[in-house]
């Protein structure tokens, strides 16, 4: 279950850096994410409270250092043009080590309030989750009959940090794209499977004495749940973004360079300010 509990927290830890004022604030805000899950009772309330707490000072003393380095490595690569497509890859291994280290980290506390949660705050989390996967869902069939096309959407990411893209550019993008594995099926599919996974050890923890341990390892691990064609796809997908912006990044100009670095400072002031 990709949402589990409060594990949506790892997104708000990992965005929260996007602005100082979120992040100095994360502790109220991600309080009330979670009130929109689960309403806690009076024991578990204070509980929960401490453990956000405890987790968003443990990310900003820990955490924001790791992404300082990594950045400004990147920095230094694109600014002495000194890039191999193996640097690249790396980048990405380090941005999902990244998140492994979160869910280690939070995996324990989640799955120590996860067990005392009665049926009624069960349901309401389960009902919660399934109506935004519905939503969400609906969404997407609506997006494809309205929105831009795959490779207008992954250009318009990069302009952001790139500024705008030349024709060659462009079709360097269209070109990756078209090889782009189709997911959204196999994603809904493992949700699906994660989600009663997860039922299934939150039911059992007022007579299984390992729910616990179980929950905690599922949240570290629930990768394992994916279909093996699904892990495949995202392998090769992984691959031909990194390709993709291995054949983009020789063709960057002076002004395009110049755009990343300025945009790489930014969030490294951001980090600097909130650390």
């Amino acid at each position: 279950m990709r949402r589990l509990f409060f594990i949506f927290t790892i997104t708000i830890l990992l965005s929260a850096c996007s602005s100082s004022i979120v992040y100095n604030n994360a502790d109220f805000l991600v309080k009330w994410w979670v009130s929109k899950y689960i309403d806690f009772n009076d024991q578990q309330q204070p509980v929960v409270e401490s453990t956000i707490d405890e987790w968003l000072s443990w990310h900003r003393q820990s955490e924001i250092p790791r992404y300082q380095q990594q950045l400004n490595t990147l920095k230094t690569a694109v600014t002495t043009q000194q890039f191999s497509r193996e640097q690249l890859a790396q980048q990405f291994d380090e941005a999902q080590t990244h998140i492994e280290r979160i869910r280690q980290r939070v995996a324990p506390d989640v799955a120590a309030i996860g067990v005392t949660l009665n049926v009624d705050q069960l349901s309401q989390l389960f009902a919660t989750i399934n109506h935004e996967r519905k939503e969400r869902a609906e969404e997407f069939v609506a997006r494809q009959k309205k929105q831009p096309s795959r490779a207008e959407r992954i250009m318009e990411s990069m302009e952001e940090y790139i500024g705008p893209m030349s024709q060659s550019q462009a079709e360097i993008v269209g070109s990756y794209v078209a090889k782009l594995n189709s997911t959204y099926s196999l994603w809904q599919e493992y949700g699906d499977v994660s989600n009663q996974t997860a039922r299934k050890i939150l039911l059992s923890a007022g007579f299984d004495e390992l729910a616990q341990q179980r929950l905690a390892d599922f949240i570290i691990n629930q990768e394992t749940l994916q279909p093996a064609a699904l892990q495949k796809a995202s392998e090769a997908n992984k691959a031909l973004y990194i390709d993709m912006l291995w054949a983009i990044f020789p063709t960057l100009s002076a002004q395009q360079r110049d755009e990343l670095i300025e945009k790489i400072d930014e969030y490294l002031t951001l980090l600097q300010s909130i650390s």
